[in-house]
């Protein structure tokens, strides 16, 4: 018996150092391609570093200190949270609503999962260019509708004011975001048992008290998943405001991620440009640990 234990011992060995260098591809590719950038740009950070000048100089933390004091900044900085909690909110609420009513089995829903999966499938640059066509001022199709229906007697220029121009952006995001939670919202809601419901129909709970003590409590957890996904990618969001206002008119639209591109590669300034990327990396970790505090109990393993 101690031989066959060793045995065992020793092939557990063997098989977690066979894991481990099988393993090895998969951490080299991500030590490649996540750590050393992130590494490079924290470098940048503390360098005083333009486009034309052959060597950087150590800048220490100067540029945090340009940053954090720049209004440019601070302004990006409440454009961006304004641009995240809106979009992601709409999503969030667009697609519960939407998973509730896939859930109930309505009459023609298989063609309703495939006409809300498909925003999903268009790529980033496609979508800024759809909605590009839909707002224009000219022969966009939104006009077009708003006039048609008598709600507009003109066409607008959604794009050119600072209020319709950000929340034209957002409804145009929170469209590409709303796939993405009406599909974890669903399979949440496929997982709930139903003789959680029907208890409650035999307790005479109705169906806003069926939603508000069964389903909201156990949809918790994939709720909380789905928003704190949507509020990474809604943070570094980027393309949807490159091609629709370029951050602007002014700075009305300017987030953070479009500050850091028009800070290295309009201005040239590199060494800023990086700083505000690690303040940016800065704040979504620290969301991203927020909601793994709040996430129930089991739910992080």
């Amino acid at each position: 018996m101690p031989k066959q234990r060793d045995n065992l011992s020793a092939a557990r060995i063997r098989a977690g150092r066979i894991l481990h260098i099988l393993n090895l591809p998969a951490v080299a590719l991500v030590f490649a391609f996540s750590v050393l950038p992130l590494a490079y740009v924290a470098y940048l950070s503390v360098q005083d570093l333009r486009f034309g000048l052959f060597s950087a100089q150590f800048a220490g933390f100067e540029n945090y200190r340009f940053v954090l004091g720049d209004p440019s900044v601070i302004n990006a900085f409440w454009n961006t949270i304004y641009f995240s909690v809106s979009s992601v909110g709409i999503a969030t609420l667009a697609g519960l609503g939407i998973a509730l009513l896939l859930d109930s089995d309505v009459k023609g829903a298989s063609w309703l999962v495939i006409a809300i999966v498909l925003p999903w499938a268009v790529p980033e640059i496609v979508n800024a260019l759809m909605w590009q066509w839909i707002y224009n001022p000219t022969y966009g199709a939104l006009n077009g509708l708003l006039q048609q229906f008598g709600i507009v007697a003109d066409y607008q220029a959604w794009l050119s004011t600072p209020l319709s121009a950000m929340h034209a952006v957002i409804f145009a995001y929170s469209w590409k975001l709303v796939p993405f939670v009406v599909i974890i919202v669903y399979a949440g809601l496929r997982s709930i048992p139903l003789e959680l419901y029907e208890s409650a129909q035999i307790d005479g709970a109705g169906a806003w008290a069926q939603f508000r003590y069964v389903t909201l409590p156990l949809l918790a957890p994939v709720l909380v998943v789905a928003v704190l996904f949507c509020v990474i990618w809604s943070m570094r969001a980027f393309d949807i405001i490159y091609l629709l206002t370029k951050g602007g008119p002014g700075e009305a639209t300017t987030v953070l991620s479009y500050f850091v591109f028009a800070k290295a590669f309009d201005f040239g300034d590199l060494g800023a440009a990086a700083a505000v990327a690690c303040l940016l990396a800065v704040i979504t970790f620290g969301i991203t640990c927020i909601y793994i505090r709040i996430l129930p109990e089991g739910e992080t393993s």
